[in-house]
């Protein structure tokens, strides 16, 4: 259904490139939003903790109010006055994306290095009307040939 009211949220990190070659099959239309808040970072302590990523403390307090902040703006119900469906499309990094969706299913967000996703795969998040939200799709990747699947 992209014919719907659409916008795009744009990382002006280096995902933007990504962003751009999106942005260039969907509606010439559409408003853009570049935001620093969805750059990659340290959400939360992840738990359980890896061994092999040790970020400083530092570096959780700085980019898990940042990041939460973007949850905040990006992931919420529609305003109760709007009467017809919309996408919204984040192109961001995998932390952010991890976090986001924790946080929307209402999960322990410290559980978000649980999950694994590929660059430049698709997350599809439903957040209705009466505020549930649902995970149509996590990581997809098929329209990736295997050549190009990788791993950050």
């Amino acid at each position: 259904k992209l014919d719907q009211k659409m916008k795009a949220v744009v990382s002006t990190q280096s995902t933007g490139e990504t962003g751009h070659i999106i942005l260039k099959h969907l509606k010439e239309d559409i408003p853009v939003d570049y935001s620093e808040l969805i750059w990659e970072g340290a959400p939360i302590k992840p738990i359980p903790e890896p061994e092999y990523w040790k970020p400083e403390p530092w570096e959780f307090f700085r980019d898990g109010a940042r990041i939460e902040a973007a949850f905040r703006r990006f992931i919420h119900r529609a305003h109760p006055s709007q009467t017809e469906e919309s996408h919204d499309v984040i192109v961001c990094h995998g932390n952010v994306i991890r976090y986001f969706v924790c946080r929307a299913l209402q999960n322990d967000p410290a559980g978000w290095l649980r999950f694994s996703l590929s660059n430049c795969s698709i997350t599809h998040l439903v957040v209705r009307p009466n505020g549930n939200v649902s995970l149509r799709g996590f990581g997809e990747k098929g329209h990736l040939p295997p050549n190009k699947i990788t791993y950050n």
